[in-house]
């Protein structure tokens, strides 16, 4: 029998076929029986390119060596941190440094800077660093990174990655995000104030247009649209764009298998802005909700 997790992926992908009348409301839908032939069919449903991708970028790049995958670049149009770029520098498939433009045009680029398995003493105590411990236990890939600014500790995140669910949890906020990969559907779930009497969990959903294998769309609870998401690929490997009407975020990803140089050239460097320090490696507030 589905779960009502998985009847909401059934849901939305329905959505984009036909209305249907139990659907106009929430959670009425919860309750609507659906014939046992349509929730089959989408049982059977093959991965999606573009939910693949996404699900790829977030999870499988910047921290799972075991991957062929690398985050390259990131631009955005108009990020609230400021951000005109990012660029990912590795070694030998470990995330090293990434290298951060800022819309101002006045001072030299950011860096943020990884260590390995180490103590504070490398630290420069110059802008965000990272020490990274990793290990493995079964087939979850764990990485706890500790975070310092200008060589002050400020929290640790816990990062789990297998080959379907990743996770980030962080020390200061309380906040754990997770996203699920489930055939051709992603679930992306906020928890705020985690293990707590007051904890509370924004749900958003990532479905695969029916249509198109290269685009797939985010949409809230209340079935709002909120992002469209398209796959391109590249000569080596392939980029994500998510448009949100005039604005956009972009990034590139490079397969190491394909042995080639980077996708971009890395643009003028620009500002680092003191907000940047509310933001995580993806652009996500870190703070509130």
């Amino acid at each position: 029998m589905s779960s009502p997790l998985n009847f909401y992926f059934k849901k939305l992908y329905l959505k984009q076929i036909k209305e249907l009348p139990c659907f106009r409301s929430v959670p009425a839908f919860f309750f609507c029986l659906i014939p046992a032939a349509i929730f089959a069919l989408i049982d059977a449903a093959s991965a999606n390119t573009c939910t693949d991708a996404y699900f790829n970028a977030q999870a499988h790049t910047t921290f799972d060596q075991e991957s062929k995958l690398r985050i390259d670049s990131i631009f955005y149009s108009n990020s609230p941190a400021g951000w005109k770029g990012k660029k990912y520098f590795y070694n030998e498939s470990l995330i090293e440094k990434v290298m951060v433009d800022f819309r101002q045009n006045s001072m030299p680029p950011s860096y943020w800077i990884f260590y390995r398995d180490t103590n504070e003493p490398v630290l420069t105590k110059t802008g965000y660093e990272y020490i990274d411990s990793s290990y493995k236990k079964k087939d979850t890939l764990f990485h706890h990174l500790k975070t310092y600014y200008q060589g002050e500790f400020e929290y640790t995140q816990i990062i789990r990655i297998t080959k379907n669910y990743y996770s980030n949890q962080d020390s200061i906020s309380s906040q754990f995000f997770e996203l699920f990969l489930k055939q051709d559907s992603i679930i992306e779930i906020k928890n705020f104030n985690y293990n707590t009497d007051s904890s509370s969990a924004k749900k958003t959903f990532f479905i695969a247009d029916i249509n198109d294998d290269n685009r797939c769309y985010k949409y809230d609870e209340q079935q709002n649209l909120l992002y469209t998401f398209t796959y391109s690929t590249t000569e080596n490997g392939f980029s994500l764009k998510q448009d949100d009407g005039d604005n956009y975020i972009e990034i590139f990803v490079i397969n190491e298998e394909k042995n080639t140089t980077a996708i971009r050239k890395t643009r003028k460097p620009i500002k680092f802005s003191p907000s940047a320090r509310y933001f995580d490696l993806l652009g996500r507030y870190k703070f509130s909700k």
